[in-house]
């Protein structure tokens, strides 16, 4: 049998030596400005956590009398874990004059002291137990991460829920770390973990020191600012100011509730990954785009259902598109969804239209508002304030990506299901996340538990999808709006 080797994607920022003197070196890094945002952003009943919730066939590990070796999952899960670096790295929290806080490797670290378990209650609904296990808050002390093995499902199989915080990844990288921890192949065996020394974890001494160091050499290498650096801040100003301008006037008030409590309620809808392609080809729209238009249509008819005016109205959502640069994503659109607009091929046009104008505008600008090169505890002030103004003037949050095209499996278990599912903020009670996964598109909505009618809208978006490929099955085709349309910028569905 094949060794394992993880899913093929790099995430994360190499640790390097950035001890001081000859001496009880340490390896870590500095936080970046990106990941820092992620940090000041969570709260204890909105922690910035995605998660990835799975369905497994548990063939492998089933009994003779039916019930599921549940500690040999879970000693299989934790034998991968031990080879994916990020999942042994903690933030190390500093104090004045210490610098950013910084990534090393916890010298203590025990995959299985991550990796807990859990029954079904009998009769729940999967989804929404899951939704509330999921927004536990991560210990901040500790790596980033924790999955949950779950039995008591019906059909022979068990489920999955990994859980990293948005300082440790993003979307794409966190599809990326749940990956690696699956498998290839259906005969893949674990390696050995590799075997040294941790070292010790930084001591404030270590990173006064350290950060000193990298003032002097700043100092003596200082130059005056370039004509290229200066270009830089004005477009990274003005990429922020045009962000901002997204929600320069109030969100129109809805029965949608803008306090986010502790409790959650989540639903899930699937649809074939080639149906909606070729939805997507025909009307010459993204998979992004669909998804935005299936969102509007279900939020619609939510809002139909519980007698909201919804003539004429749009409500604000924000979407993250990849700007190219390293690091998590940053880069963020602003998309007005027609609400009101009832035919739905000039829903989506005017999503098209909204999107590619939001791309186009941030090509331009380049960046996004970590490249502000303002001292971080002016840049938090200047995100703190900035998400809440937001906050206040957005309804929900939507983002999309791309995960494995093939099955992945974990010793010899399929994954059979795969759904990702995104954070609330504060004041913002709705998110959707879409991922594909071996030919099938997961879409969840995930609400504060004050939405108890969230399956309306789940059935709205479903019949949002199946009406735009109906339409496209009868040759009709996408009205002109009379507007330029732009390049594409990448986006985790461009096709």
């Amino acid at each position: 049998m094949p060794a394992y080797r993880p899913w093929p994607l790099a995430v994360g920022p190499c640790p390097v030596r950035c001890g001081v003197g000859r001496v009880n070196r340490v390896a870590y890094t500095r936080l970046r400005i990106d990941e820092l945002v992620n940090a000041w952003v969570s709260d204890h009943d909105t922690p910035f956590q995605i998660a990835l919730l799975g369905v497994f066939d548990a063939g492998p590990f089933l009994r003779p009398d039916g019930s599921i070796d549940v500690l040999r999952i879970q000693r299989e899960l934790a034998a991968r874990a031990r080879n994916v670096p990020d999942l042994g790295r903690r933030v190390v929290w500093t104090r004045v004059g210490e610098g950013r806080p910084v990534w090393a490797a916890e010298p203590s670290f025990d995959p299985a002291a991550h990796i807990g378990s859990a029954s079904l209650p009998p009769g729940a609904d999967l989804a929404m137990w899951a939704a509330n296990r999921i927004v536990r808050p991560l210990d901040v002390n500790r790596p980033l991460w924790r999955a949950e093995i779950i039995d008591g499902l019906p059909d022979g199989r068990f489920a999955m829920v990994i859980v990293l915080h948005h300082i440790l990844a993003d979307g794409r990288a966190g599809v990326a770390i749940a990956g690696s921890l699956l498998d290839a192949r259906p005969d893949t065996v674990p390696m050995a973990p590799p075997v040294g020394p941790v070292p010790r974890l930084p001591s404030h001494g270590q990173l006064i020191r350290e950060r000193l160091r990298r003032g002097l050499a700043a100092v003596r290498h200082v130059r005056l600012p370039t004509v290229e650096g200066l270009a830089r801040l004005v477009r990274a100003v003005k990429q922020s100011r045009d962000t901002m301008a997204g929600f320069s006037t109030p969100e129109p008030v809805t029965s949608l509730p803008r306090r986010v409590g502790p409790g959650r309620t989540l639903v899930i809808v699937r649809r074939s990954l080639q149906d909606v392609q070729r939805t997507g080809h025909a009307l010459g729209v993204t998979v992004n785009d669909l998804l935005l238009a299936a969102v509007t249509g279900g939020l619609r008819e939510l809002l139909h259902a519980r007698g909201d005016l919804v003539d004429g109205l749009v409500l604000r959502t924000t979407v993250p598109a990849a700007t190219g640069g390293p690091g998590q994503v940053m880069g963020m659109l602003v998309v007005g969804l027609p609400i009101g607009e009832p035919d739905p091929l000039r829903r989506l046009a005017l999503i098209r239209h909204a999107t590619a104008t939001g791309k186009t505008r941030l090509r331009a600008t380049g960046g996004d508002v970590t490249k502000l090169h303002l001292p971080v505890a002016l840049l938090r002030t200047v995100v703190r304030r900035a998400r809440r103004f937001g906050s206040s003037r957005m309804t929900l949050a939507v983002t999309d990506v791309t995960g494995p095209t093939v099955p992945l499996w974990l010793a010899g278990a399929r994954l059979v299901e795969a759904v990702p599912v995104a954070p609330l903020v504060p004041l913002v009670a709705l998110s959707a996340a879409g991922m594909s996964y071996a030919g099938e598109l997961a879409v969840s909505v995930n609400a504060d538990a004050t939405v108890s009618d969230l399956d309306v809208l789940a059935a709205g978006l479903e019949r949002a999808f199946t009406e735009l490929a109906d339409l496209t099955r009868a040759g009709e085709r996408l009205p002109e709006l009379s507007v330029p349309r732009a390049r594409t910028l990448s986006l985790e569905h461009s096709s």
